[in-house]
C-alpha cells in the first residue's frame, strides 16, 4: 500500500493508469502467444560453419507463412489427370483462383494466422485468402521468443535459426513453413 501511495504521489492517478494499462497489455500480449505449440521439423538450415554469435535483437526480419496445400490427395489425382491425354481433365488448367478455391488454405484458417501474428506484436505486410502465404515483419528478438528458437549469425553477413520453429498446434496441419529466418541460399544436389 505504501508503495501504490509513493508512486501514486510521484507519477499522479493518470501516470499511474498509464503503468497499469501498460502492464495489462504486456499482459494481454503474452497470454495471447502463449499456447500449446509443435516444431516445423525441416524448417531450419544445415550449416557447416561456426556460427559467430546470435543475431542483433532489434534487426528487423521480413517473414513469411507459407501455408499447406489443402486436400493433397486430390491435387496429386488433378495433376496426373491433366497429363493423361485419356482424361477430361487433360491439360485443363486452373486460373490462380480456381486453384486457390480448391487446395489453397481456407480463408477463416489464413485470418486466423494473421491474427495470431498480430496479437503476438509483427507487422502484418501482406496477405490475401487466395495467396498461399502472409507476408510480416518484426524484430530478431520478438522472432526467436515466438517462434521459441534461436538465429545466429555467421560470416559474410548470413544469419539462420539454429533450430525448427514452433508454432501454436492448432496450426499444425496449416502452415508449411517460416520463412525469412535465415537468409542462406539452400542448395539441393542433382541425382545421379
Amino acid at each position: 500500500m505504501r508503495r501504490s501511495l509513493a508512486v501514486n504521489q510521484k507519477y499522479g492517478k493518470s501516470g499511474v493508469a498509464l503503468a497499469l494499462g501498460s502492464l495489462g497489455a504486456l499482459l494481454w500480449l503474452a497470454a495471447a502467444c502463449a499456447h500449446q505449440t509443435v516444431k516445423l521439423t525441416g524448417n531450419h538450415p544445415r550449416i557447416a560453419a561456426q556460427p559467430a554469435g546470435p543475431i542483433a535483437p532489434g534487426r528487423i526480419l521480413t517473414m513469411a507463412v507459407v501455408f499447406k496445400t489443402r486436400n493433397p490427395a486430390e491435387l496429386s489425382q488433378f495433376l496426373a489427370e491433366q497429363q493423361d491425354p485419356s482424361s477430361p481433365n487433360y491439360h485443363r488448367w486452373l486460373t490462380p483462383q480456381e486453384f486457390a478455391r480448391r487446395f489453397g488454405p481456407d480463408p477463416e484458417q489464413v485470418k486466423a494466422v494473421r491474427d495470431w501474428l498480430a496479437a503476438c506484436g509483427f507487422e502484418i505486410v501482406s496477405w490475401s485468402p487466395p495467396q498461399r502465404s502472409i507476408t510480416f515483419k518484426g524484430s530478431a528478438d520478438l522472432a526467436e521468443r515466438v517462434f521459441k528458437t534461436r538465429i545466429l549469425t555467421y560470416a559474410g553477413g548470413a544469419y539462420a535459426n539454429a533450430d525448427d520453429p514452433s508454432i501454436p498446434a492448432r496450426f499444425a496441419g496449416i502452415i508449411a513453413a517460416i520463412s525469412g529466418l535465415d537468409n542462406t541460399a539452400r542448395a539441393v544436389p542433382a541425382d545421379d
